[in-house]
């Protein structure tokens, strides 16, 4: 009997750890995760800006719904750059395209995180 409630009590003290593991992992590693694919995802975004820059007469996209478009400048079609934009991680803001000067920016923001490229 003695043996039973040793592996009874081994059993239950893995079952905690992994519910700790678990805990773990969505206090720390989801948000963490959340933040890497909205970086990598405003990246795909400012590249995909800067190959329309370089392929469609060198100026800005308008908007980023411009990237996922075909357009004609001067007679020959340019884009789409993407297929569609990118859907932030849960919890983070749509991406925000902001054009300053002859730069630009791609945004997201998740409470106090945020990401901005470039």
């Amino acid at each position: 009997m003695d043996i039973r409630r040793a592996v009874g009590t081994a059993g239950l003290a893995l079952l905690l750890l992994a519910c700790e593991r678990e805990e773990k992992m969505v206090r720390e590693d989801l948000p963490m995760a959340r933040t890497t694919k909205a970086r990598s995802d405003a990246q795909a975004i400012a590249t995909a800006v800067n190959t329309y820059r370089a392929s469609c007469g060198g100026g800005l996209p308008e908007s980023l719904e411009a990237l996922t478009t075909q357009t004609v400048v001067s007679g020959a079609p340019c884009g789409p750059m993407l297929g569609s934009i990118p859907t932030p991680p849960p919890g983070w803001s749509a991406y925000v395209y902001t054009r300053q000067g002859d730069g630009f920016t791609v945004s997201s923001s998740s409470g106090a995180q945020r990401v901005s490229v470039p």
